[in-house]
């Protein structure tokens, strides 16, 4: 994308867009040769769809999809359209009350502590269909469909990409106003987590962990929850801890049970698991077959186990989350300022009645972590050092 294109979109100059365009391709009234000329030829599909219905279908498709989302992804994280923010590290803070003398003045509530300047990245990505119109000519609604869902889906794509990247990167970043972007705790860049809970952490203290071992085994997702609960996030908050796995990973601790291994607690299938035989009893209830459209596999300890083949072999993950789109949520999903440049786009082409050809899709959004201590990751390896995994 050249910088005037980005320089427009930017502005949320919509109709300096679509003038750039013009200018870039050449009008429709202008261009006596070249293959746009001959969309005035063209106005329906093969199968007899009205390239222009073709066109207000996909305009909402885009509004469904971008209300929707990826449950995955909304769960996780917050969006907002500021380039950064302080935010508490602590859902509940370290300030205690003392004993009131009588000509004292009461201490005050020390929030600053744990308030933090987090920046959030900022980026605009772009994709082209290069519909023609000897393709259209020939085309039916099926098939140009099929090349909108692929779009639809690749910026399914690029948007949990984009979470994950920082969510696995520790290296520290800047945005466009030159705010630190943090990953989350990581005990390389002098920054000392709250205390919470008479627990106090010092400048070492990380949530990037290592197994230290060639497997995964119980004690190692016992410490990733811990690393998570141990900072207040998804139990005194109210949130729920998520475990996220590759099923190669998730089906080892499926088989984590009490007295094997040390483990503490037994996996406990979800009610949607396959059916099985057992002799023993259980105690309590089993977890729920999905959790805010996440299918769950089961629960170990204290977290809902969830598989997702987009996680790399050898990374467990472990969240808090509060809910879709809430802001205790561990990681912002920025988006642009102005609502019509929110979320995915599809820009009209150079031809003003035939809006389809050389049309374009368009989706700016950034990220950052919000809260340092709302998840951890555990890499399998013998290393005592963490290495993030290639990018996405």
């Amino acid at each position: 994308m050249n910088a005037i294109k980005r320089q427009l979109l930017e502005s949320g100059d919509i109709q300096g867009l679509l003038a750039y365009n013009r200018l870039r391709y050449g009008g429709f009234e202008m261009m006596a040769r070249g293959y746009a000329a001959h969309g005035g030829i063209l106005k329906a599909l093969a199968d007899g769809t009205d390239l222009n219905t073709i066109w207000a279908e996909f305009a909402q498709t885009l509004d469904l999809a971008n209300k929707r989302r990826s449950a995955l992804v909304d769960l996780f994280t917050f969006r907002t359209t500021r380039k950064g923010e302080s935010v508490l590290q602590s859902p509940t803070g370290s300030s205690d009350f003392e004993r009131s003398s009588e000509y004292g003045v009461p201490q005050a509530i020390r929030a600053e502590q744990a308030l933090l300047p987090m920046g959030y990245t900022f980026g605009w990505f772009d994709l082209a269909t290069r519909y023609t119109w000897k393709f259209l000519a020939d085309a039916s609604a099926g098939q140009v469909a099929s090349l909108h869902n692929a779009a639809l889906e690749a910026d399914n794509r690029l948007t949990f990409k984009t979470v994950m990247n920082r969510l696995f990167n520790p290296a520290q970043g800047a945005n466009d106003d030159g705010t630190p972007v943090y990953g989350l705790w990581n005990g390389s860049d002098g920054q000392t987590p709250p205390d919470h809970d008479g627990q106090s952490f010092d400048t070492s203290h990380s949530h990037y962990l290592t197994t230290q071992s060639t497997s995964l085994d119980p004690g190692d997702v016992e410490d990733l929850q811990n690393t998570v609960l141990h900072h207040g996030y998804g139990e005194v908050d109210g949130g729920t801890v998520v475990i996220l796995a590759n099923p190669l990973d998730a089906e080892r601790i499926a088989g984590f049970r009490v007295g094997v291994n040390a483990a503490k607690f037994d996996f406990i299938a979800s009610a949607g698991a396959p059916p099985y035989l057992t002799t023993e009893t259980l105690v309590g209830s089993r977890p729920p077959e999905q959790f805010n459209g996440l299918k769950v596999l089961g629960q170990y300890g204290r977290a809902l186990i969830v598989e997702n083949r987009l996680i790399p072999v050898g990374y467990v993950v472990c969240l808090a989350t509060s809910g879709s789109n809430s802001s205790r949520n561990p990681i912002a999903l920025r988006e642009h300022p102005s609502a019509t440049l929110q979320g995915l786009i599809i820009v009209r082409g150079n031809v003003p009645d035939y809006p389809l050809i050389d049309s374009y899709y368009v989706h700016g959004l950034g990220t950052g972590i919000r809260h340092r201590g709302a998840a951890a990751i555990m890499q399998v390896t013998t290393s005592t050092t963490y290495t993030a995994p290639a990018a996405f």
